[in-house]
């Protein structure tokens, strides 16, 4: 692939909702089916969802149960990514028009790791996983997040196995989800 140019990525969409909010994910769905229509998505929520939240969740979309911490939903949502590359936001996020194009623009190989810069935070380790995008098949290589620690440690501790697969790390000015 050739850097700064447009690409046809295939995305899904890995919806974390650790509050397992019905609304939020609702608005989020909603985003999703207006601005990218052919495209899968689906929820993870926290192993605190009730059998009642799920029976709610499902209605608006497919639903995985991860455990209590953020990282937990991410790996979930990464071993069941419907298509090559990831999308990880929260629900509640508002997903704009061509985000896929805008961030897809920057790759260069399916190593690389895609996160927009958020409140000036432009390293991986202190930037936001609103808007995570990655590979499934580089993930399943470097393996999942540790899920338990600080959030700075774990993504620390999973960038230096992905730096060591050969990824490459890149924050994306104006790509920041609402």
């Amino acid at each position: 692939m050739k850097l700064y140019q447009r690409k046809q990525l295939k995305i899904c969409f890995s919806i974390l909702c650790p509050d397992n909010s019905k609304s939020l994910l609702q608005n989020t769905v909603n985003s999703i089916k207006s601005r990218y229509p052919s495209v899968p998505f689906y929820a993870v929520c926290d192993n605190q969802a009730t059998s009642e939240d799920i029976a709610v969740l499902k209605k608006i979309c497919p639903i995985f149960k991860g455990k209590s911490t953020i990282s937990s939903l991410i790996n979930v949502g990464m071993r069941h990514a419907t298509a090559d590359w990831v999308f990880t936001i929260m629900a509640g996020t508002y997903m704009n028009w061509l985000m896929d194009e805008k961030f897809g623009f920057y790759i260069e190989s399916e190593r690389d790791v895609v996160y927009p810069i958020s409140n000036g935070k432009t390293n991986f380790i202190e930037a936001t996983l609103n808007g995570l995008l990655i590979n499934k098949k580089t993930f399943q290589e470097v393996g999942d997040f540790i899920e338990d620690g600080e959030l700075e440690h774990i993504k620390s501790e999973w960038a230096l196995k992905a730096i060591d697969h050969g990824c490459k790390f890149k924050a994306i000015m104006g790509a920041k989800l609402c």
